[in-house]
């Protein structure tokens, strides 16, 4: 089967990748030969009986490790050798969810660095509320209960203005806005002066397991290597669509 992506999949894809690695709320590590440094995240998606997995692991030393060998739930990831710098990659891509919500996921990276383990449970689902249309000058408010098993919430969404728009206090016009914002709270809001044209907004809520991205948080990878291992899931019931209109 062909895995098609979107857009908006893209998006979220590209913010996966900014919360897992270094950002300016994560402080780059400093590099030590003995203790690689390894961000790993899985990402699912459930769509009634279609669905995806995404997995990835990124080892970072100095020197290279010469040597990865990843699994998730014995589930073995492919290394990707890079041309240059100080990263090296494992993933693994399904046309399935390959682990259910209340499944612990542990992980296990063996370099010639040492066996660095971690374990997180898969989250459920984020339900999300949101109203069918707004005018344009209000806020959008997004609401959703507690998940289970979740630490916090990434909300990622596209305004797609209609064309020719107008950009709300700007001259011109702009086909796409992306709209991103990571919480623990059960909503979240994007202030007018984010929504500057009438379009769509469409956009989903993953629910995350593992630490919050922000400076100074602990790491939950433990053994021979450190860093961060985070689980998200999302369905159908996670995503949203509303309308910004130019009628008050």
């Amino acid at each position: 089967m062909m895995r098609r992506t979107t857009p908006l999949i893209a998006a979220a894809t590209a913010l996966v990748f900014l919360s897992a690695g270094c950002s300016d709320d994560l402080v780059c590590p400093e590099l030590a030969g003995t203790v690689p440094y390894v961000s790993a995240f899985v990402a699912q998606r459930s769509a009634g009986e279609e669905g995806s997995t995404h997995a990835e692991v990124v080892c970072t030393a100095d020197p290279l490790p010469s040597q990865l060998i990843t699994f998730i739930n014995r589930r073995e990831l492919h290394v990707v050798v890079p041309a240059q710098g100080l990263d090296v990659f494992a993933t693994v891509d399904d046309d399935v969810v390959l682990w259910q919500p209340g499944i612990s996921c542990f992980l296990e990276v063996t370099t010639n660095y040492g066996y660095a383990t971690s374990t997180v449970v898969m989250p459920a689902a984020a339900a999300v509320t949101a109203p069918a249309e707004i005018p344009l000058g209000d806020g959008l408010e997004l609401l959703w209960e507690s998940v289970t098993d979740a630490d916090y919430y990434v909300v990622s969404a596209v305004l797609v203005s209609e064309p020719g728009a107008p950009v709300r206090g700007a001259p011109g016009s702009r086909d796409t806005l992306v709209l991103s914002t990571i919480t623990r709270e059960t909503s979240a809001t994007f202030p007018p002066e984010s929504l500057t044209s009438t379009g769509v907004v469409s956009g989903f809520v993953e629910a995350v397991a593992g630490p919050f991205p922000e400076s100074g948080a602990a790491g939950n990878i433990s053994g021979d290597g450190w860093g961060f291992f985070s689980l998200r899931y999302r369905d159908c019931g996670s995503g949203f669509e509303v309308v910004v209109s130019d009628v008050p």
